[in-house]
């Protein structure tokens, strides 16, 4: 019985030593941890004719400026509505059966189209 008292001693002994040596080297330190995130920085939102509020806005009065600034628009206008074309023909298509409700967004999304390329050629004529 002796020997039982003496070796659980040693043995809990060895455990609180084994213990207080694999403590975590983080919670010893002191002091304030700054932690530093990416902050992502936008040169530019939105349409890149946009000046602000103020009166002086260049593509207000120079007439080089506001037919680029149209022109500009106009082409952005016949890619988009090419773009939205194209992606309903292959999304109705795919499954080789048209509707009715789908061939009228396709009439539809055509008109569109088409309302744009003559809006651009006649921009095309106008200021050639």
């Amino acid at each position: 019985m002796r020997y039982v008292k003496r070796l659980t001693l040693l043995i809990s002994a060895m455990i609180v030593l084994f213990g207080a040596t694999a403590m975590d080297v983080s919670a010893q330190r002191r002091g304030v941890v700054v932690v530093r995130r990416p902050v992502i920085v936008r040169s530019h939102w939105g349409s890149p004719f946009w000046h602000g509020w103020g009166w002086n806005d260049p593509y207000l009065y120079d007439p080089y400026l506001r037919e680029q600034r149209d022109r500009y628009y106009k082409e952005k206008a016949v890619k988009d509505a090419s773009k939205k074309l194209d992606k309903d023909k292959a999304k109705y298509t795919a499954d080789g059966v048209l509707t009715d409700k789908e061939r009228e967004k396709l009439d539809k999304r055509n008109r569109d189209y088409n309302k744009a390329v003559e809006k651009l050629s006649d921009f095309n004529r106008d200021t050639d």
